[in-house]
């Protein structure tokens, strides 16, 4: 039987690792407005950097309401842990997975990640706006207080605006890019400056070579 790259279940998109490799998986959530494949387009230039063979993309299906009600706050942040516990339950270490987003779906990355109870490998993101809603400040549980994030921030601020946020609660921040306002206006194009950032992310957070653990 042919190898088939996606797999479609009714919470997600799925891009297979390449055969034999798979040792990562990265959770992606799309922002307002997206669908769960529309970020899809990003793993095949992200695997042309050759660090990302060994990783699964998952694209979940996330629900954003005008009012951005607690209901759907709420289904978004349990979706991304239940593909995060399922990861584990799979055989896939915690500290290789990471979880990221645009915009709203860094928001859900940030809250399902730091208010979860398994320690994964870090929070990746691209944003126009960098915000840390007060429920993650609220929710945050010690198993990913020291989970590094990294963000490439379209927002155009100039003074660590982000990474003082996330100073201000004690978060680690692994990186923050500076990305291009001109590709602020949605998922495409991302340009290669920010691919080869979110590279920079994954190949720091899960490196093709599995380092061993004390």
């Amino acid at each position: 039987m042919a190898f088939d790259p996606l797999i479609f279940t009714e919470d997600y998109l799925r891009v297979r690792a390449v055969p034999t490799c798979h040792t990562s998986t990265f959770v992606w959530c799309h922002g307002k407005g997206q669908k769960g494949d529309s970020w899809q387009f990003m793993v095949e230039p992200l695997r042309k950097f050759g660090h990302c063979n060994h990783i699964a993309f998952i694209f979940p299906y996330l629900e954003y309401r005008e009012s951005n009600d607690a209901s759907s706050v709420s289904k978004n942040q349990a979706l991304v842990q239940k593909i995060v516990h399922e990861e584990i339950e799979k055989g896939c270490d915690p500290g290789r997975i990471a979880v990221g987003g645009y915009n709203e779906g860094l928001d859900v990355a940030l809250l399902s990640t730091l208010s979860g109870t398994n320690t994964i490998g870090g929070v990746l993101g691209i944003t126009d706006r960098f915000v840390v809603a007060e429920a993650v400040r609220e929710l945050r549980k010690p198993a990913n207080s020291m989970t590094p994030v990294s963000v490439v921030d379209r927002s155009g601020a100039e003074d660590d605006t982000g990474a003082k946020v996330l100073a201000s609660f004690h978060q680690p921040v692994g990186a923050f890019l500076s990305g291009s306002k001109n590709a602020a206006a949605g998922a495409e194009p991302v340009t290669q400056e920010e691919l080869e950032g979110l590279d920079s992310f994954i190949h720091k957070v899960l490196p093709v070579e599995i380092v061993a653990r004390n």
